[in-house]
């Protein structure tokens, strides 16, 4: 038996080492797919699920479940997202393939100019290249790519596997992975309908192999804008492209939306309020959730958090971590407490490198506190709290509450002060 065949590839060995690398392992699990299972459901007989796993992909009897679909409320609009969930074994499946695809560099999408989904690179080395470019150039063109994977050209996408695995025994079964599908309910029309999804057409997203898969599209892309020597930093399909004049920024935008049509892809028209905008000298430039901002005091660029970025966080943690939320998913008030801790402590190490931390660490604090009394009001009633002293408040998580208010402004020079002074202590780090 070849290296390359489905059964050494995706060995018992290799799934279970994917399980055990995913969030279904822990308490992070993500929600089960078609057939109902979850992931305690599918740990219980953990040794016999990924042995029956192995052998079906061993006896070539393996192929993908539809997608679930859930349409999941923004909360910064009345729209809503669609997430689309593969069943538990199926993303074993996804998860073990992008190892096999990572490990050994086997797809085409390493290169200068992307940076999201690529291992040893992700949002603070996006970053952290955007403000070494930002202090390089004048000009900016920040875009992003319409309706991205809900566009991807499946043809295309699966002639490219071919040609970039040309005999390995998992391109049938990637290719397979490309065609699935949405399990039809009546509930998920309205939004397929509004955003455009329909059969054969994109790349669901909420699947593993989603990521590099798109990567590996617009790898095209990448290799014209590196062939022009433009500098370009994009994450899946926000774009950030860097020029010394205006004038270049403008024939920059011509390039870039003629490559991108000859994939199949556009970007919204040029405009103060749409997403493709050039910014000029020394202006502020949002991008993966921060703000890229210049410091006058300081004569740099520094990265902030947004301000709507820092709502949205929190609007984020309060939808998660209500009582009604959490009882409807089975959760104990031990378990949220666990959970909002871990969420808050993902979310500060996320941007610790931010300048602007100490304004989010006050906020996530004080809407930490805000959620624990909320849960108390909720389980005891609103007057519970009335006669609780402020040592009891403390004892329960919820003692006086720093004086930030999620509207509002966090004021720059103020946030710069407080960051210097940590720095010169250490205190940030």
């Amino acid at each position: 038996m070849s290296a390359s065949t489905p059964s050494r590839i995706l060995s018992k060995s290799k799934l279970m080492h994917a399980w055990r690398l995913s969030p279904d392992s822990t308490s992070k699990a993500g929600a089960p797919g078609v057939d109902g299972i979850t992931a305690a459901q599918f740990a219980t007989r953990l040794e016999t699920n990924i042995a029956s796993l192995a052998r079906t992909i061993r006896d070539r009897q393996y192929g993908p479940s539809k997608l679930r679909g859930m349409a999941i409320p923004k909360s910064t609009s009345n729209e809503k997202r669609l997430i689309c969930i593969p069943t538990i074994k199926d993303r074993i499946v996804q998860r073990a393939l992008v190892k096999h695809f990572t490990a050994g560099k086997k797809l085409p999408i390493y290169n200068s100019s992307s940076y999201g989904f690529i291992e040893g690179r992700g949002t603070k080395a996006a970053i952290t290249r955007a403000l070494e470019l930002r202090s390089q150039f004048g000009w900016c063109l920040k875009t992003d790519i319409e309706s991205f994977f809900d566009r991807i050209p499946r043809g295309p996408l699966k002639d490219k596997i071919d040609r970039t695995l040309p005999r390995s025994s998992v391109a049938p079964l990637v290719k397979k992975f490309i065609d699935c599908e949405i399990r039809e309910e009546s509930r998920l029309r309205p939004i397929l309908k509004t955003r455009g999804i329909r059969p054969g057409v994109g790349l669901r997203q909420g699947m593993p192999l989603s990521p590099i898969l798109a990567n590996l599209i617009l790898s095209p892309f990448d290799n014209d804008v590196q062939s022009v020597k433009m500098e370009m930093i994009r994450y899946a399909d926000d774009i950030l492209l860097f020029y010394e004049t205006e004038q270049k920024a403008r024939d920059g935008l011509k390039f870039i939306t003629d490559r991108l049509s000859r994939l199949g892809f556009s970007i919204p028209e040029l405009s103060d309020r749409s997403k493709t905008r050039l910014i000029g000298p020394q202006q502020p430039v949002d991008f993966l959730g921060r703000q890229i901002v210049f410091l006058t005091s300081e004569q740099r660029f520094v990265s902030k958090i947004s301000r709507g970025h820092i709502a949205k966080i929190r609007a984020d943690l309060e939808d998660q971590f209500n009582f009604e939320t959490r009882a409807k998913e089975g959760s104990d008030f031990q378990e949220t407490v666990v959970d909002l801790s871990r969420s808050v402590s993902a979310y500060l190490g996320a941007y610790r490198d931010a300048y602007n931390f100490p304004a989010l660490q006050s906020e996530l604090s004080f809407c930490t506190r805000k959620i624990m009394e909320g849960i108390y009001e909720d389980v005891f009633g609103k007057s519970i709290l009335d006669n609780v002293t402020e040592r009891g408040r403390t004892f329960l998580g919820i003692g006086s509450l720093d004086q930030v208010e999620a509207s509002s402004d966090f004021d720059d020079t103020a946030t710069d002060e407080i960051c210097s002074a940590q720095e010169a202590s250490g205190a940030s780090r």
